[in-house]
């Protein structure tokens, strides 16, 4: 009975350690289109992320920034390219943003 109860206690002392291993890499897998350098494109941009305010649908993106990665809900919308140094550009949107990534040229 002691040897069953120390074999138990062993397994489970194992699948405990497994658990706690594997748990933080499985249980938040980071999504790389929320990365700024993404969409960097390999020194073509250089890209950084910011927060906007809670409850915000809208932003303007500046006429200088190449373009925008905007995240609402779990879409993201990228701004076309044509729209760098047209004026500035709003969009809107159904859901609110939960953050902005602005890419401007660099000289690569």
């Amino acid at each position: 009975m002691a040897r069953l109860r120390m074999s138990l206690t062993a397994a489970a002392l194992a699948g405990a350690a497994l658990l706690a291993s594997a748990g933080p890499a499985a249980a938040c897998r980071t999504d790389p289109q929320a990365d700024p350098t993404t969409w960097e494109y390999g020194g073509v941009y250089d890209c950084t992320k910011a927060a906007v305010g809670h409850g915000v649908r809208t932003y303007t993106k500046p006429s200088p920034v190449a373009f925008v990665v905007i995240k609402t809900g779990k879409t993201y919308f990228v701004s076309d390219l044509g729209d760098a140094n047209e004026g500035d550009r709003t969009y809107t949107f159904d859901k609110p943003i939960r953050f902005v990534i602005s890419c401007d040229f660099t000289d690569a």
